[in-house]
């Protein structure tokens, strides 16, 4: 009985990257096909767009999580955010892909501005409560790892659909314009009743809301040493992921000209990825966090060396099987990044003596949606820099300037922000054991102990940890 409520915990959280991971999947292939396909915008203008989303993320992704961390309800204070927030995220991913007939451009660029900045405040409203509630929920350090990967799991499997599915419902109306629509409607309600599903399975251990924090707080994260080297890793497998999946349709039509290949290489790369989720989720609990980074990592560069040779000419099972190897990198990278945050929480807690998983989920999903947001815009100007333009690809009249820059842009980039992630993951210090000798302190403190001794190991680990010099923890000196 015990393991089935557990199992049922485990699914009823994954159910919320069913959202996180599908919408940003959606979003990352077609939104800017869509904005220069469909409605006509240059790639500068469609960039433009989506930077000016994720600058309103500076506000509200801090924000939001300093609110979960203050609330007060009868449902905990990340959880009723689930709740309030699937009506949101169902509006907003309807009219970020349905323009109901504005014309001009002037008039256009305004609202899908709105729409996006709409769709990043409901996605701000669930993502950073449920970023931040895996901690209030699980201390153990490995059950934490199974968590996320029941998660991550749940974030392939939609992915998967979301990368197949979408497009076969746009491209099953003569109208683009209706086939987007009908795509807007049906994954708004699947990923509205998933919220519901996360806010009815989910829990929250008993804490007490922080007082309200400052600008400066915001800013003071980064006086933790273990955030420092984590969100760097984190911002920068984020950054490849976004930019194999934004230029993926781009470069199998311009450089491979096999576009009838998007859906079985995207799904490969998908089912991939959930393969060896399992298959990371293991290797974490028993080696550590970031022994799938370094893999996963190692193994992505490689698939994107080999993949800058491929050609035209190239068999279709070849480019497949290459450009399976980008959903192992996937895996390990997105494993690390989401099964790190919470123990990123327990080390504020030793350094502040409070609970500030919201803050820290917030600041981070800002920063993973403004590089993101930066990549995707900066990926827009670049192929205008190129020469990319629809009608030299429907006239196939494609110049080796623009063949080149994709394939440059497709490859290149992500093994420059991997080699980076993995520098400084090197960095990281927070494995098992030094995990262990944290929650042991952590857990006199939570008892209520005063005077808390730390000596030897412990303070030389809480040093590494922290950043803190001296023997001021807690909040204390």
């Amino acid at each position: 009985m015990k393991d089935r409520k557990e199992l049922f915990s485990k699914i009823a959280y994954a159910c919320g990257d069913i959202y996180g991971g599908g919408a940003f999947i959606i979003v990352g292939l077609l939104l800017l096909v869509y904005l220069t396909n469909v409605e006509g915008f240059s790639g500068t203008l469609a960039g433009i767009i989506l930077f000016i989303g994720k600058a309103w993320d500076a506000i509200t992704d801090p924000f939001m999580g300093q609110l979960s961390d203050r609330t007060r309800s009868r449902f905990g204070r990340r959880r009723i955010y689930f709740l309030l927030g699937s009506l949101p995220v169902f509006v907003s991913w309807v009219m970020l892909w349905y323009g109901f007939g504005i014309t001009g451009t002037t008039a256009k660029f305004i609202y899908y501005s709105l729409s996006y900045i709409f769709f990043s405040t409901a996605f701000t409203i669930v993502m950073v409560p449920y970023n931040a509630i895996l901690s209030d929920m699980v201390r153990d350090y490995n059950r934490r790892s199974a968590f996320t990967g029941m998660r991550l799991g749940f974030s392939a499997a939609a992915a998967i659909l979301c990368a197949i599915v979408p497009a076969l419902i746009t491209g099953a109306y003569t109208d683009p314009r209706q086939g987007y629509l009908i795509m807007g409607l049906t994954f708004g309600v699947v990923f509205a009743i998933g919220w519901l599903v996360v806010f009815f399975g989910t829990w929250e251990n008993e804490m007490k809301p922080n007082p309200v924090t400052s600008l400066k707080d915001w800013l003071l994260v980064l006086k933790n040493r273990s955030f420092r080297i984590y969100v760097k890793v984190f911002i920068l497998c984020q950054m490849a992921i976004d930019t194999v999946m934004t230029l993926a349709v781009y470069f199998l039509t311009v450089s491979l000209k096999k576009e009838e290949l998007f859906v079985p290489i995207m799904g490969s790369i998908l089912i991939t990825q959930l393969v060896f989720i399992g298959i990371f989720s293991q290797v974490a609990q028993k080696y550590g966090k970031s022994a799938p980074a370094y893999i996963s990592a190692g193994l992505w560069i490689a698939a994107s060396i080999a993949i800058v040779f491929l050609t035209p000419a190239t068999p279709d099972i070849i480019v497949i099987s290459i450009c399976s190897l980008i959903g192992v990198g996937g895996a390990g990278c997105n494993l690390f990044s989401w099964s790190a945050l919470p123990d990123i929480a327990d080390v504020d807690e030793l350094i502040t003596g409070r609970r500030r998983e919201g803050l820290y989920s917030g600041v981070s999903t800002f920063l993973r949606k403004l590089s993101g947001g930066m990549v995707v815009g900066a990926l827009g100007i670049a192929l205008d820099v190129i020469g990319y333009s629809k009608e030299a690809v429907n006239t196939g009249n494609i110049s080796p300037t623009t063949d080149w820059g994709i394939r440059i842009l497709f490859c290149a980039i992500p093994i420059t922000f991997l080699i980076f992630a993995m520098l400084f993951l090197r960095k990281y210090k927070l494995g098992r054991q030094e995990f262990t000798i944290m929650r042991n302190i952590l857990n006199r403190f939570r008892n209520g102990e005063t005077n808390i001794s730390i000596e030897g190991e412990e303070l030389r680990v809480c040093q590494q940890l922290t950043g803190l010099k001296g023997n001021r923890f807690f909040g204390i000196g």
